[in-house]
């Protein structure tokens, strides 16, 4: 299936039920149309098309009509194929759109995003990218990761929400060095727990995050030390010594550590793409790990789910609500962090 070989087609049909959890616990799937999107894997990975598979035989478990449509590995940047366009676009209404991908889906459109699009059309989505730089030996910890209490997880993450909600300030220290204040004073809280049953919902899979802007451009300031994994143009990689960022008035104004000169070639490849680069090193986003089942592997839609860890965006944030638009948004993730919300310390 898929170019996979029989044992690995196997090896998924014995955990199929996972990702029938999914559709029950998550999506709440009746009889609604299925359309999953991927592409062919990388020379690395092949993990996009084992989530598809186990997605697919799940699928035809419950009944449920499903179509599979590939595409090339795309950047964000990059504009989605026209067939992924239009299989997307020929979807009914309040249907189910799942995405399994080495890297981004690409850009949908010039007029609305992907997100928008399934907003006002009442689709539900699961998204899972970034996986290409996943070893085929990591699918199992995938697999745990969304093998969850989803009931526990979201009431964990209603609870952070309601508390960042009502927030001036968070403060986020570690042991490590980490000392960064973000004001989101007026901002809201977003909290990505798999609860996707509704009309226009969706979001990553794994699952288990919340995450807030600040408020503006320069409502940041302190020390970041990343310690976990790091976002870059290549991808997402581990971190074998820490990088430390300095962030004044909002903004990434240096960096210092091993594998500062990776982030720096990254940060200015954005700016020579993007239409207002001076928006580029700004942060987007602070956010918290909740997932008891991920783990940090050097994959960002895991990595940033882990409980225990917490991570702050460089880059965009408009999509949910902040100031910042632009064409990067590279989480950076760090261990064992401290939240101080309006200065008295939260438990996780």
């Amino acid at each position: 299936m898929y170019g996979l070989s029989k044992e690995v087609v196997s090896e998924i049909e014995e955990k199929a039920a996972h990702f029938s959890k999914i559709y029950k616990n998550c999506l709440k799937v009746k009889n609604e149309d299925v359309l999953i999107i991927s592409d062919y894997g990388t020379s690395v990975s092949q993990l996009p098309l084992m989530m598809t598979t186990g997605y697919v035989l799940a699928a035809k478990d419950k009944g449920l009509p499903v179509n599979v449509v590939f595409q090339g590995v795309k950047k964000g940047f990059m504009q989605a194929d026209d067939h992924i366009t239009e299989a997307i676009k020929r979807l009914e209404k309040r249907s189910i759109i799942i995405l399994a991908l080495s890297n981004k889906l690409g850009r949908f459109g010039e007029e609305k995003s992907f997100r928008t699009y399934c907003q006002d059309q009442g689709h539900r989505f699961l998204s899972s990218t970034g996986l290409g730089d996943v070893k085929n030996s990591y699918f199992d910890l995938f697999l745990e990761a969304m093998n969850i209490n989803y009931r526990r997880l979201q009431k964990q993450g209603l609870a952070i929400k309601r508390l960042w909600d009502k927030a001036s300030s968070i403060t986020v220290k570690t042991d490590a060095g980490t000392d960064v204040t973000f004001n989101v004073e007026g901002t809201q809280a977003i909290s990505n727990t798999g609860e996707y049953g509704e009309e226009g919902c969706g979001g990553n899979m794994p699952c288990g995050e919340v995450y807030i802007p600040p408020k503006g451009l320069a409502g940041v300031e302190g020390q970041v030390v990343i310690d976990a994994s790091m976002k870059v143009d290549q991808g997402a990689q581990l971190v074998d010594e820490p990088l430390t960022l300095t962030i004044q008035e909002g903004k990434v104004v240096k960096m210092e550590g091993k594998h500062a000169a990776l982030l720096e070639a990254t940060l200015r490849k954005y700016e020579d793409r993007a239409e207002y680069p001076l928006r580029v090193r700004h942060i987007g986003e602070l956010g918290v790990g909740i997932n008891p089942g991920a783990v940090v592997i050097g994959s960002m839609i895991m990595d940033e789910k882990v409980l225990g860890t917490g991570h702050i965006a460089i880059g965009s944030n408009s999509w949910f609500g902040g100031a910042i638009k632009t064409i990067f948004h590279g989480d950076q993730v760090f261990k064992n962090p401290k939240y101080y919300v309006d200065g008295k310390k939260m438990s996780v």
